[in-house]
């Protein structure tokens, strides 16, 4: 690291430091770990106050009471606001900030008022809000995992960078291949089943029209869900409900290739997935929707370009699936997967830095 260590960092995040690992909780364990002093700021809370992990040294989880409706005040008073909310929490946290690395795009959307060396804002998803043109206008650096998510700042000329999603240091544990029978084919889902994207007439589609075929679906659902109430009724589908992050690697083993069915020819909202890069750190293949990120890398996945596809192509996998699962292929979609470390993407990210102080001098 050139500049990535003993810093004090603060990471701002829409999820809790209690939430189930994603991305922002990820990079601060790898921030922590590399040397810098790391404080993960919570979602407003009904307290103030800074804790430190018990078993991640060097991070500090933050809560604060914060002031409400500040989003909905002309600029003036929300920065005057902001002002004042940032002076307390460095006074709370007894420092102020080296690095501040904003994956929220609805708080301190004024990055400047935190008068750090680096800002920088990690946009994982599409917001449509004036707010985040703001927060993109005041970072030094705007990273994100998807070229048509970058595209929409172009207007800030800042430096941007394509990163991919990571992988969790679990998926980097050895596990001994097991030997899958030739039938019946099995196959893998994870995710939320009451998200509002999921194509639900066109996964029905797949599973009714292969009978011969086992579902297993990881993920939570409501009581009153659709799609789950009606794989409920399929006997070739089983549902697991929520699992662990940490046991997915070991579940992926039983299945022989997995499924993504959302709205991809209808919604702007497949730009990336970060479960693509999980499923493919088996090397099975991933018969899935349009996702931009990976119109580039169909010898990686199969995937369809319109929904209407997806049966069909669900079904030539299911015939041939030996030509989808060589061990070129495998060890290519394997190759690709583990080459997205956190630990590798903060290097990347450090060079950036690096690379922007130099120039900016």
């Amino acid at each position: 690291m050139q500049f990535l260590t003993n810093k004090k960092i603060l990471v701002i995040s829409p999820e809790s430091w209690s939430h189930i690992p994603v991305s922002k909780h990820h990079y601060t364990k790898v921030l922590a770990k590399n040397g810098n002093d790391v404080y993960f700021l919570n979602p407003p809370a009904d307290k103030n106050s800074v804790v430190e992990d018990p078993i991640h040294q060097g991070v500090k989880v933050v809560d604060y009471v914060a002031i409400p409706g500040v989003n909905r005040l002309p600029s003036f008073l929300r920065n005057w606001i902001n002002r004042y909310q940032i002076r307390s929490l460095e006074k709370l946290c007894g420092t102020s900030f080296d690095v501040v690395w904003s994956f929220d795009a609805f708080r301190f959307q004024n990055l400047h008022l935190f008068g750090a060396t680096i800002n920088l804002y990690h946009a994982v998803d599409v917001h449509i809000s004036p707010l985040e043109m703001e927060l993109a206008s005041t970072a030094h650096l705007i990273i994100s995992v998807s070229q048509k998510i970058l595209d929409r700042y172009t207007f800030a000329n800042k430096v941007m960078q394509k990163i991919n999603h990571g992988l969790g240091a679990h998926f980097f544990e050895a596990l001994e291949p097991i030997q899958l029978p030739n039938s019946p084919l099995h196959v893998g889902y994870v995710g939320n089943l009451d998200n509002w994207c999921i194509d639900i007439p066109t996964l029905l589609q797949i599973v009714d029209t292969h009978s011969s075929v086992q579902f297993t679906f990881i993920g939570p659902y409501k009581n009153d869900s659709e799609l789950a109430n009606a794989l409920l009724q399929k006997p070739n589908c089983s549902l697991m409900g929520r699992v662990p992050t940490e046991k997915l690697p070991s579940l992926f083993q039983q299945f022989h290739f997995f499924v993504m069915v959302y709205k991809g020819d209808e919604v702007d909202v497949n730009s990336n997935h970060h479960k693509i890069l999980e499923y493919l750190t088996t090397g099975k293949p991933v018969v899935m929707n349009y996702t931009d990120e990976y119109n580039d890398k169909r010898d990686l996945v199969i995937m369809s370009d319109q929904n209407q596809q997806l049966p069909l192509l669900f079904q030539q996998v299911c015939t041939n699936f030996n030509k989808y699962a060589t061990d070129d292929l495998m060890a290519k979609r394997k190759a690709f997967a583990f080459s997205n470390s956190y630990q590798q993407h903060v290097v990347t990210i450090d060079q950036l830095m690096v690379h922007h102080l130099a120039t900016a001098k």
